[in-house]
Parts: structure tokens; C-alpha cells; sequence
């Protein structure tokens, strides 16, 4: 937050005002507290590139995927905390969030989940 002093420089005892120059605030990630939010490292999968705050799974060989219902289902088991490019890497590993309360629009989807009733019903 940036204050900006006019008519006099605000010392002790000589009167003045400032006016405050704030910045929209984003929508908040982490929504809540209960249950409570922690992480895991998980491996990714060799070639995967997921951005930051996907909706990943785990593969059948335990590798870090993104979430899907298609073909080889994975079902959800946390969101990324940051964007991975595992690309030419033989062993990787990511952080999770297992837990928490997240803004449901800001989590990235795969296509897959193109309802809000799907997206709903993932965890």
C-alpha cells in the first residue's frame, strides 16, 4: 500500500492528511481452513508438463498425472502447487496439496471435467 502525504509531511503535531492508492486484490487460491491444508511429493511422471493449481492423480504406476474420467480414468487426489515441466526428466517430484479448501475457478481442469457437476463430484 503506497500513502502519499500532502499538506505537510505528517510529523508529530502538525496536522495533515494522505490518501491511500490500493490495488484491486485477487481472488483468494485457499478459501478455508478446515480441513486443514498440507502437501505431498509426489513422482511425476517422465515428459508430464502440468501448469500450477491442476487437479492431478495418481497414474496406475503412482506417477503425478493430470485428472481425468476418459479412456485410463485417474481420479483426483490433490491440486499442484506450482507448474512442472518434467520434459527429458528420468525422476521428478512435485508438490501437492492432499488438503484444503480451494476457489473451485481457479484449479485447472482437465477437459474432461466440462461441467460444474463434474467438477463437483471429482473428490
Amino acid at each position: 500500500m503506497t500513502i502519499t502525504p500532502r499538506n505537510g509531511d505528517l510529523t508529530a503535531g502538525v496536522a495533515g492528511s494522505h490518501s491511500e492508492t490500493i490495488g484491486a486484490s485477487p481472488d483468494p487460491f485457499i478459501t478455508g481452513d478446515v480441513p486443514a491444508l498440507f502437501t505431498t511429493d509426489e513422482l511425476v511422471l517422465e515428459d508430464e508438463v502440468l501448469a500450477a493449481r491442476s487437479v492431478v492423480g495418481l497414474d496406475a504406476a503412482g506417477n503425478l498425472v493430470m485428472a481425468k474420467t476418459s479412456a485410463t480414468a485417474v481420479k483426483p487426489v490433490g491440486v499442484l502447487v506450482y507448474a512442472v515441466d518434467a520434459t527429458g526428466e528420468a525422476a521428478m517430484r512435485a508438490s501437492v496439496y492432499r488438503g484444503g479448501v480451494f476457489n473451485p475457478a481457479l484449479l485447472v481442469w482437465h477437459a474432461d471435467y466440462a461441467t460444474d457437476e463434474l467438477k463437483r463430484l471429482a473428490f
